[in-house]
C-alpha cells in the first residue's frame, strides 16, 4: 500500500495583495502609477490601501473629484470584505 503526502499552505493576502474590482489605477505623464485599493489589516480592521512606484505618482486636479468620488467606492467595499471575512 502507498502512503500519500500532501502538502498544504495557508496563505494569508497582505493588505492590497489582490485588488478589488473597486480600486483606483491611474498612470502619471511620465509612466509613475499608483494604485488605491481595499485594505483588510491583521485584526479584520477594514483599510485603504495605497500604492505607487518609488517615484509616486501625481494625479491632474481634473480628476480629482473622480479619485474622490472612487476612494468612496473603495471604502465602502473594504468594509463588506472585512465583514465577509469576519463571518
Amino acid at each position: 500500500m502507498s502512503e500519500r503526502r500532501e502538502i498544504r499552505m495557508i496563505l494569508h493576502r497582505p493588505a492590497g495583495a489582490v485588488p478589488h474590482e473597486s480600486a483606483y489605477k491611474h498612470t502619471d505623464v511620465d509612466g509613475d502609477r499608483l494604485l488605491i485599493a481595499t485594505a483588510l489589516h491583521d485584526d479584520g480592521t477594514p483599510g485603504v490601501y495605497f500604492r505607487t512606484d518609488p517615484n509616486g505618482s501625481s494625479v491632474p486636479l481634473a480628476d480629482l473629484p473622480a479619485l474622490i468620488a472612487q476612494l468612496q467606492v473603495i471604502a465602502e467595499a473594504s468594509q463588506a470584505e472585512a465583514e465577509e471575512a469576519a463571518s
